[in-house]
């Protein structure tokens, strides 16, 4: 094998798509010189992304319906190991990440002993094509802020899809959530297995009418996952944050039926009630996250 494919270790690339079958044809042939197969999982697209795929040279499996991202991954973590692959290279279908730029994720796998490697577009090494999206910055602070409450190292770009992951990384990837968190969970899932990482810079390309996703519905979901994942492992940080913050706020309403009482000698019992109903429920939320804290302390130290 040549050494731009890997020297004698087996590279994969998969490329998860829907309805792509133009763009997919272009990122096959473009990534066929540094890798030994390459999987295409048609996510039940509804065009021919699964004829040309074939025709471009791509190994193809078809879902019968459409599932989503992580689904179409996960159909690619199986196939690799069913065909040994010693590195899995994930790209996107659109043309959004440039397979030339393969190599660069390659290395620190094949001759540093990295185990799962991230494109990264905010290294100051990166360079720019095309005009970003103006809600785009917005929704990747949203993810980097969150993720980094609950992961030990922090990452410039947790959003971008332009992996490669080791035989180990490979087996570690196993996927509960179905929707928008794809990318955080194998981040997620690498600190959990103890993976040893690193980001590396990738072109930031934006090409018009690349990605099919609702920016809004993709952040807002994001979101949620994180909060969700936030409140699992970190739960004195949620329910206490919150639970302070609730309080405050009961406080601050509590201070203005003060004022009220003093200042004009009436009695305002719809804000005396929220008041009432702020602080209380900010005390709950405090001890719930005192009482989840040591619940996870118990799972971790196994008592």
């Amino acid at each position: 094998m040549e050494a731009k494919k890997g020297d004698r270790m087996k590279v994969i690339a998969g490329i998860p798509a829907y309805n792509k079958q133009y763009p997919v044809c272009g990122v096959i042939h473009a990534t066929a010189e540094y890798v030994d197969e390459i999987i295409v999982v048609d996510d039940g697209s509804t065009d021919n992304t699964s004829k040309l795929a074939k025709q471009s040279g791509a190994i193809v499996i078809k879902h019968k319906i459409n599932q989503g991202k992580t689904a179409a991954v996960q159909t690619i973590l199986a196939e690799a190991i069913k065909r040994d692959a010693d590195v899995l290279v994930l790209l996107d279908s659109d043309g959004q990440h440039d397979p030339d730029e393969i190599p660069v994720l390659l290395k620190p796998i094949l001759e540093d002993g990295y185990e799962f490697v991230m494109g990264s577009r905010k290294l100051k090494e990166s360079k720019k094509i095309g005009k970003r999206p103006f809600i785009r910055p917005f929704g990747q602070f949203v993810l980097k802020a969150g993720l980094g409450t609950i992961t030990e190292k922090k990452y410039t770009d947790p959003e971008c899809g332009f992996r490669a992951l080791s035989k180990r990384a490979i087996g570690a990837m196993d996927f509960k959530g179905t929707g928008f968190s794809l990318e955080a969970e194998m981040i997620r899932l690498a600190e959990k297995h103890g993976l040893k990482s690193i980001e590396v810079p990738m072109t930031e390309i934006y090409i018009p009418g690349g990605s099919t996703l609702n920016p809004w519905k993709h952040g807002f979901g994001n979101l949620g996952v994180l909060v969700s994942w936030i409140s699992e492992e970190r739960p004195l940080f949620f329910f206490g944050t919150t639970g302070v913050v609730s309080m405050v706020i009961g406080v601050m309403i509590g201070a203005n039926v003060l004022y009220i009482v003093y200042a004009r000698g009436g009695f305002a019992i719809g804000y005396t009630l929220a008041a009432m109903l702020f602080i209380i429920v900010g005390v709950f939320s405090v001890f719930t996250g005192l009482i989840l804290n040591e619940i996870e302390k118990g799972k971790e130290t196994g008592h």
